[in-house]
């Protein structure tokens, strides 16, 4: 009995000792959230050994419940796949979590009526395929227009794990990580402010945006610019245009921009006449917060096409209505493709026009075009 006694003793304290360790690791993986990039894959893995799960990921959803990013470990690439193309829409404990507080657990076992869960899609077709029990979530940050968590997989359930994740070293683990995760925002609030006000200097606006149209962060004057309702504005969270074609263009020059890493520029027209010239970078690392890929978007107005008038360069250059209003175009900044776009022709039809301009003026490049556009109306 003494010897089972000390063997018993020997295990709790091999496996308090073990705790011990996870825990310290866990806290010195939280020490490096506020970095410019994170070990995010790092912080994930020691969460979940010190929560007990099979495997972890971080997730991030826009306002409409889109995903914007996802991370993982010790998930299978076809689980992964699954989620990203289908069912984060179908997530049932995202959709709860939408009604919680940072900071806060959120368990599949208690957070999802039982019977709701077993005839969900997301139940049948994606938790049970993927050997996924039990979900335990941490919802890192919620707002209007994302929210972001951690989520560890289990393939056992653990009634009431919710009461365990919010004592002792995890509790004290959960609340090192709110403060540094608080750190880490102020950190990006901070840089974006200092960007904004050094662009504001120069008349421009910025704002960090998602491969798909995401408005993350934006700078006020920014908020000012794109309150246009009939051309690009921010609807429901996201970059908008009414015109689809031009609407289509906008995300692909920031997809580009992302996905490909490098610089994309389009121009807006309005209504005025004035052109919004939108330049479009890949967002620094230290501008993300978990690593997700943002834009970083500059959007200067462009009063060019204001003062040219049309009936002047009809008269001018002998030119038809249609013609002027290309060169009117060209001379505002933009491209055939984005004329074309804005006006519902196709771009062939832009570029024979152009063509015509050139040999009614003379000239045999589109800057001269311009030049000449422009001397006319000074």
């Amino acid at each position: 009995m003494i010897r089972q006694g000390y063997e018993s003793s020997g295990i709790r304290g091999s496996l308090t000792v073990h705790a011990s360790v996870q825990f310290h690791r866990a806290m010195e993986a939280v020490a490096c959230i506020a970095d410019e990039t994170p070990p995010w894959s790092d912080i994930l893995t020691v969460t979940r050994d010190l929560i007990g799960a099979d495997s972890g990921s971080l997730i991030m959803l826009d306002g409409d419940g889109d995903l914007l990013h996802v991370s993982h470990i010790g998930l299978a690439d076809s689980t992964l796949q699954a989620y990203e193309q289908h069912f984060h829409k179908v997530d049932l404990l995202a959709h709860a979590a939408a009604r919680q507080d940072a900071g806060q657990w959120i368990d599949t076992d208690e957070a999802i009526a039982r019977q709701t869960l077993l005839r969900s899609e997301f139940y049948n077709d994606y938790l049970r395929k993927h050997g996924q029990n039990q979900i335990v979530g941490l919802l890192l940050e919620r707002s209007s227009t994302r929210m972001t968590a951690m989520s560890f997989q289990r393939a056992t359930i653990e009634p009431g794990i919710r009461e365990r994740l919010g004592s002792g070293h995890i509790g004290e683990y959960v609340r090192a990580f709110q403060t540094a995760l608080a750190r880490k925002q102020q950190l990006i609030a901070e840089d974006v402010g200092l960007l904004a006000e050094t662009f504001d200097a120069f008349g421009d606006a910025i704002c960090l945006v998602s491969r798909g149209g995401a408005v993350i962060r934006m700078s006020p004057l920014c908020e000012t610019l794109l309150d246009n309702r009939q051309g690009l504005t921010v609807r429901r969270g996201r970059l908008f245009h009414p015109n689809g074609a031009v609407y289509a263009q906008l995300l692909d020059k920031l997809g580009l921009a992302i996905q490909g890493k490098i610089r994309t520029k389009a121009v807006v027209g309005l209504s005025s006449g004035d052109t919004i010239v939108v330049d479009i970078s890949p967002a620094p690392k230290k501008l993300q917060m978990v690593g997700e890929p943002l834009g970083l978007v500059r959007l200067r107005r462009n009063t060019e096409g204001r003062n040219i008038d049309l009936s002047a360069l009809i008269a001018t250059f002998g030119i038809t209505p249609a013609e002027a209003r290309v060169l009117a175009a060209l001379v505002s900044g933009r491209t055939p493709l984005e004329y074309a776009a804005e006006h519902a022709v196709s771009e062939n039809t832009v570029r024979k026009q152009i063509a015509s301009l050139k040999i009614k003026m003379h000239c045999s490049r589109v800057v001269d075009l311009v030049r000449m556009a422009i001397q006319s109306a000074t």
